[in-house]
């Protein structure tokens, strides 16, 4: 039988930062992972010979410089890649490059509205005033407003204090949180492209199944702002090397202070006695015993498998069972002999550069009835598309001369009773072809090799409920205060040294490493504190 401070269950990109941080302060610490390979959804594998694949999570957006520079991940080869802009193709100008800079895409935008053009710096600086503000709150450990324990009422009065600039910016916050991104940049454009392409992360890209109507989706405008890219840690892109060279930098900047890493070690059962967290027991039989144990695996998956019934408070149970968000998002990999070819692409004006994304939503209407096909128990006939050719940047990932397409889209219906056979797979492969068959006519319909990925797929092989990269959609009633239950959003649960590092606590989802390492601080705080 093994012995530890800390055990942590799941080897994802956040229970190693957690175990990293912990390991750092002086813990003995050991993260166990079931696969074979660390990474969880921030992960790269070998899924053909030569083509190594970022299966689930395919771009660094969100890291955050604190945990890169905290653990130096730079000395441990994690390295990003800048990429061109990503383009996007809009029935009605053809394609338009998403550039960084508000001037260069405001001179975009004057294709499709001259007013829409003049208002979009000023929206772009609204952004960047209110990113801030959300970037603090990324790091704040959610209080329980129901409790009138001092020590509550002090962290509540800190968190005001802290956070007194959202006062001013009351309203500004309120409706991105509760208005839909469709209402949200009716505000401000007039062109349906021009919303399209803005509101095309918040309905294409974040992994929930929501349409362009869907309340509290404005949110995610924010995504670009809720990093600040100036730091020594760099910008965002492709990682080198695929998603998973970020968890194998973390695990070696951990395993210099001692942190051990288990794979093939699937986690059973939590142990527990007297109400207390003791240690876990693996598939194979064995012990490991632990003062504190640390889930990064999902809320359900913790404490609806891996804790004996019984062991809970019924309303915590209510609250784990009711938390929950299904994913209908799929995505296609491809080993291609050469890249689809846009002959419209000239008209970018990105010259001789391919870019390495490029998005098949040519207007609302179009991804409105993609999701409406879903909603109504079908494939979506026309589905939007992220087309992504990280080859281009990054050769090593395949062959010579070969490349890689990661194509991810939606819609799929999914959860109980979905359908994921293989007749539907080959539908989704279908209409996937058939969409970017609009654009790009030369890709070949039998590529090298393929693979097919549906929500079930990612519940299944990464442990993501409904597939969902956030365990559970980022809605009013599962965000901060009850993430992921009431009274328990603070990393802790009912069991004494039982704690959650996963995307299932806040701030949610998004390879960005805050959960780990906040949950880190909350667990170092309770080892520090007087008995």
């Amino acid at each position: 039988m093994n012995s530890y401070e800390v055990v942590i269950i799941g080897a994802g990109h956040n229970g190693l930062v957690c175990g990293a941080y912990l390991a750092k302060a002086g813990l003995k610490v050991c993260v166990l992972e079931r696969r074979s390979l660390i990474g969880g959804a921030s992960v790269t594998e070998e899924i053909w010979p030569g083509y190594r694949v970022s299966t689930a999570a395919h771009m660094m957006g969100l890291l955050q410089p604190r945990v890169i520079l905290d653990l130096e991940l730079q000395k441990f080869g994690y390295e990003i890649i800048p990429t061109p802009p990503i383009v996007h193709h809009i029935d009605s100008a053809g394609p338009i490059p998403v550039w960084r800079e508000p001037d260069k895409l405001a001179a975009e935008f004057a294709r499709l509205s001259q007013r829409d053009a003049a208002a979009y710096p000023a929206f772009a600086a609204h952004l960047a005033r209110l990113g801030p503000i959300f970037q603090k709150l990324l790091w704040e450990i959610p209080f329980d407003p129901s409790s009138l324990s001092p020590g509550n009422l002090m962290d509540v009065a800190l968190f005001a204090w802290r956070n007194r600039g959202m006062v001013g910016a009351f309203y500004d916050v309120s409706d991105l949180i509760t208005m839909s991104v469709y209402d949200y940049l009716s505000r401000w454009f007039e062109s349906d492209a021009v919303k399209m392409i803005l509101g095309y992360y918040p309905v294409g890209g974040s992994g929930q199944s929501v349409s362009f109507h869907t309340p509290g989706t404005a949110y995610f405008l924010l995504r670009n702002h809720l990093r600040d890219n100036t730091t020594a840690a760099g910008g965002t892109g492709l990682v080198r090397g695929g998603m998973g060279n970020i968890c194998e930098a973390i695990a070696k900047s951990g395993a210099r202070f001692g942190m051990e890493v288990r794979v093939d070690a699937e986690v059973s059962r939590i142990l527990v006695k007297d109400g207390r967290a003791q240690g876990v027991v693996l598939v194979n039989g064995d012990e490991i015993r632990a003062r504190t144990v640390i889930s990064n695996a999902s809320a359900r998956h913790t404490f609806l498998s891996l804790v004996e019934e019984g062991t809970l408070p019924c309303e915590f149970l209510r609250d784990i069972r009711s938390f929950k968000g299904q994913s209908t998002a799929f995505k296609i990999h491809l080993a291609v002999d050469e890249l689809p070819h846009y002959p419209d692409l000239g008209k970018a004006g990105l010259g001789n550069t391919y870019p390495v994304q490029i998005c098949i939503a040519p207007s609302i209407a179009y991804v409105e009835k993609a999701y409406l096909d879903m909603r109504e128990g079908r494939v979506s006939r026309r589905p939007y598309l992220t087309v992504q050719a990280p080859t281009v940047v990054d050769p090593s990932l395949a062959p010579k001369s070969r490349h890689i397409l990661s194509i991810y889209g939606g819609h799929v219906p999914s959860g109980p009773g979905a359908d994921h056979g293989a007749a539907t797979r080959e539908t989704v492969y279908n209409a996937a072809f058939d969409a970017i068959a609009q654009f790009a006519p030369n890709l070949p319909r039998h590529a090298v090799h393929r693979q097919i990925l549906l929500a079930s797929d990612y519940e299944e092989i990464f442990g993501l409920p409904g597939g969902n990269p956030h365990h559970a959609d980022l809605t009013l009633n599962q965000v901060f205060f009850r993430r992921p239950a009431r009274r328990y959003a603070d990393y802790r649960s009912p069991i004494a040294g039982l704690f959650l590092s996963s995307a299932s606590t806040h701030p949610g989802g998004a390879v960005t490493g805050v959960p780990g390492y906040n949950a880190a601080r909350v667990v170092l705080k309770m080892l520090r504190s007087p008995a």
